[in-house]
């Protein structure tokens, strides 16, 4: 069984708030610690705190931002961290009815609603035709991704690669002065991109450490 959204610290006492209350929520966030953000699969949500599954270790007492929305982030602490789930408890309470209704209520979890997209650097090249373009990524989700890249028109059909990643196609939907609007023909699984955000900020490749479990 798994351990459920943190109402305590890992010792299992119970929490002495007044709302208990937990819910099962399939839903991609973003979450960010010191020298590090990517993304985390929601799985329990209370209104002190929430367990979802990061792919990555972290520290106990490790303060992180969970953002369930742009608009919308809290911050708070580990209190457990095992196999790649992870359990925090905010610093301060959530209005769980609140934070359930503006992120649209459950999801399943394969049918993932939205896609938060994440701020990452990456370097890479897009294949169109003959030509290889110099791609410089500056967000990415499951569906697609924001980058510097020239040479494109809305409608052309381009080849992704990123170290890490397989080859991906995408159509560039839009496209101003040097920015571009790729997105993918068939969308990057969950897992498969968390993954990925957590290789490219290894300490290979010089932007921190964080071990993938």
């Amino acid at each position: 069984m798994e351990p459920q959204a943190p109402q305590t610290g890992e010792d299992g006492q119970e929490d002495r708030r007044k709302d208990g209350r937990t819910t099962a929520v399939y839903r991609p966030v973003l979450l960010e610690a010191e020298g590090f953000a990517g993304f985390c699969l929601l799985r329990n949500l209370s209104s002190s705190g929430m367990m979802g599954v990061a792919y990555a270790d972290f520290a106990l007492g490790e303060v992180v931002s969970v953002q369930f929305m742009p608009d919308l982030a809290v911050t708070g602490r580990v209190v457990w961290s095992k196999e790649g789930k992870i359990g925090v408890e905010f610093d301060q309470e959530i209005d769980l009815a609140d934070v359930l209704r503006n992120m649209g209520g459950s999801h399943s979890e394969s049918h993932l609603n939205r896609a938060p997209r994440l701020p990452i650097r990456c370097e890479g090249e897009a294949l169109l035709g003959d030509l290889r373009l110099r791609l410089t990524v500056k967000d990415i989700s499951q569906r697609g991704l924001k980058a510097i890249l020239l040479s494109v028109r809305p409608g052309d059909e381009v080849t992704v690669r990123l170290p890490g990643l397989e080859p991906r196609k995408a159509v560039v939907r839009w496209s101003q002065q040097d920015i571009a609007g790729l997105n993918f023909i068939r969308p990057l699984a969950f897992e498969e991109l968390a993954r990925w955000a957590i290789y490219c900020q290894s300490s290979e490749n010089g932007l921190g450490e964080r071990n993938i479990a």
